[in-house]
């Protein structure tokens, strides 16, 4: 035979016959992979990824193909923006993703690649399923169940991260596993230890489980080889770790502000181990039910959750139970974030792989392809049905469930002007200049050399106690742009309160675009277009309710002593200039002394700048009050506080213009 028949004869060997199900699973999963590299491709454009993680990862890559460091982040922690990944995580399997960057170096290439290593996790757990399970349908109702399963789209949703290798390396290396490929699974469980040094929790548990299942079928001494080496390289997993994470930086363990506020404490200094939180649990076990009643009812609920699309099958498995106890130890007991016992993020790659082995596994213990001799065809068939109906109806739940997740967290694709407005903005920034941006803008200049973010107050004043503070040439934000619901130029605005306008000047602005550069004295440019100040209108969700309440759409409050504020907020930032605030407001008053003061107020701690006393109004009615701004405020109040008469008011919005420009106002005020 010729070496083209080998060839030939190899491939027909595996490739799947005509109308092998094989193809469908593999259909679905080319369906998937296309479908979320457009989707989180037009959610890249619409600035809905973030840079933590998504731009970090940009950043990462970019910096390190052009050779200007290695996995440098960009971001402010407390050991700074040019400190290594490997600084805080060890991860070895991530540098596979180097070559493939450098090919394409677009932070579009990372979208791809993730979306093609998750859609190529799902033909191998069908390959698993199908060839563990007697029959073809259920093997396909669960492969089906891990595609459509919640929790994985949510983690494909949230960025870019190196754990999406997780799955295809678990479902192989099990896969490796049941033929007894032992050298093989050893390999593929040695990529997933250097992929992450947290997974050496969940790999602990899971060799426990194994040496379980080999005692059990009497295979424990010929699997004892493969284990010793495995418990071997998960032992050097964590040293090599340990070594590579102390290269880069010189503090170790958990930041305490991740840790339960049940530890706290009893915690000195700003980090811990998880072997000196241990050592706090033993010294106090009344710590272990304080912390598990945190949040209780959520835990128990998102635990039932990740185990409802099989069917709660896995709690039967010891691969499951004894792979997820660690996890869940961690995640109840010592974390103080939601984000883990709510499986957030991308902690369902680590998961997600147990679960689906552990429901195979019990799925594989009942031979689904006859019924047992003593059974009729009619209550066979209808066993089967009921266990294919139940994963039918699953497979629904299970995409309601993740397209509510996305509409939850509000991710539509969106475009148009606001979205020009700051491309055009990022155009205004010399491409070699020192930029520091917001958290959702930071994926779309993370190619740059020297371009920062902050996502988080605190990390970055973790950073400045430790050096002097930056000073960037420029500073980019958008005080209207919210990913996630979250308004990430807030951290911003904060952090270079009282040098916005003085040190670092106006350079360009547009609506709720602002591009500052450090010494400019000039004049503030328009982004795209001549600079102006569109009208801003703030509504009730923009503010904060204090003595007063939302009755139909209105907030109403009803007056008294002097001084107590019906309301505050909204915390605007506006440039220079004069303007007028036209409040939306229904006044009573049952005497000559006015129901209310509505206030501008400026400041960290808002003082007032003008306000207009307002008695009775003539129904709903507009009333102005006119201030006047010499510089940038990041922070702008327009707020009503009790002026001592008895009556009531009656609040819907407030907008903000420019002086003589302002909609046509009329009151009864005193």
């Amino acid at each position: 035979m010729s070496t083209a028949d080998h060839v030939r004869t190899a491939v027909d060997r595996r490739v799947p016959d005509r109308g092998d199900p094989a193809w469908y699973v593999l259909g679905f999963a080319l369906l998937l992979f296309v479908g979320f590299s457009v989707y989180m491709s037009l959610l890249y454009r619409s600035y809905w990824l973030t840079g933590a993680d998504f731009g970090t990862y940009v950043h990462m890559f970019a910096q390190t193909v052009e050779g200007n460091g290695f996995l440098e982040q960009g971001k402010y922690t407390a050991r700074g923006p040019e400190s290594s990944y490997w600084g805080g995580h060890f991860t070895a399997t991530l540098l596979a993703f180097l070559p493939v960057y450098a090919l394409v170096e677009s932070p579009y290439t990372l979208i791809v690649s993730k979306a093609f290593v998750l859609a190529a996790s799902v033909p191998m757990c069908w390959k698993l399923a199908r060839d563990q399970l007697s029959s073809t349908r259920i093997a396909g109702l669960v492969t089906a169940s891990y595609a459509l399963n919640p929790f994985l789209w949510n983690a494909w949703l949230f960025d870019f991260q190196e754990q999406i290798l997780l799955p295809i390396l678990l479902f192989a290396g099990y896969y490796a596993y049941t033929k007894r490929r032992y050298v093989t699974f050893v390999v593929f469980l040695t990529l997933v230890l250097f992929t992450n040094e947290f997974t050496a929790i969940l790999v602990g548990g899971f060799l426990v489980a194994l040496a379980v299942i080999a005692y059990r079928g009497n295979r424990l001494r010929e699997e004892a080889p493969m284990l010793a080496v495995s418990a071997v390289i998960l032992v050097v997993s964590r040293v090599v770790a340990g070594w590579a994470i102390g290269v880069y930086t010189d503090s170790s363990g958990l930041p305490t502000d991740v840790v339960s506020p049940a530890f706290q404490a009893y915690i000195t200094g700003s980090r811990v181990t998880i072997g000196n939180l241990v050592g706090i649990l033993f010294a106090h076990p009344s710590l272990f039910v304080d912390a598990i009643a945190i949040d209780l009812f959520d835990k128990v609920v998102f635990l039932i959750l990740l185990l409802l699309p099989v069917l709660f099958l896995a709690v039967a498995d010891e691969v499951t139970v004894l792979s997820l106890v660690p996890f869940l130890g961690f995640a109840w007991v010592f974390a103080g974030r939601d984000v883990y016992y709510t499986f957030g993020a991308h902690y369902p790659f680590y998961l997600l792989p147990f679960v689906y082995i552990g429901a195979i596994r019990v799925l594989s213990r009942v031979d689904l392809s006859r019924r047992p001799e003593f059974d009729t065809d009619a209550w066979w068939n209808t066993t089967r049905g009921v266990l294919s109906g139940l994963f039918a109806v699953i497979l629904v739940v299970n995409l309601a469930v993740g397209v509510a997740m996305g509409a939850q967290k509000d991710a539509v694709p969106r475009g148009g002007d606001d979205v020009e407005t700051i491309n055009e903005a990022i155009e205004v920034v010399p491409e070699n200049a020192s930029l520091i941006t917001q958290n959702d803008i930071f994926p779309h200049v993370a190619t740059r050399d020297d371009v920062t973010f902050t996502a988080n107050r605190t990390l970055y004043y973790r950073y400045q106690r430790e050096n002097p503070p930056p000073r960037p040439e420029y500073i980019l934000m958008d005080t209207d742009l919210e990913t996630q619901g979250i308004e990430w130029s807030q951290p911003l605005r904060t952090i270079f309160e009282g040098q916005l306008g003085d040190e670092y000047g106006l350079y360009a602005y547009d609506g709720d675009v602002w591009v500052f550069r450090q010494g400019y004295n000039g004049t503030t440019r328009g982004i795209g277009g001549d600079y102006g100040f569109d009208p801003k209108t703030y509504e009730l969700s923009d503010i904060v309710r204090n003595e007063a309440i939302i009755i139909d759409g209105q907030l109403v409050g009803t007056g008294g002593q002097d001084g107590t504020y019906y309301w505050y907020g909204p915390g605007a930032m506006l440039p220079p200039g004069d303007y007028t605030a036209t409040f939306q407001v229904n006044a009573t008053s049952t005497g000559d002394q006015p129901v209310a003061t509505l206030e501008a107020a400026t400041g960290a701690t808002p003082r007032p700048i003008a306000s207009e006393n307002v008695t009775t109004t003539d129904g709903l009615t507009n009333v102005t009050v006119d201030f006047s701004l010499d510089s940038v405020e990041p922070n702008v109040e327009l707020r009503a506080k009790r002026a001592g008469g008895t009556g009531r008011l009656a609040f819907e919005n407030v907008t903000v213009s420019a002086r003589n420009d302002t909609p046509n106002a009329s009151a009864t005020a005193g």
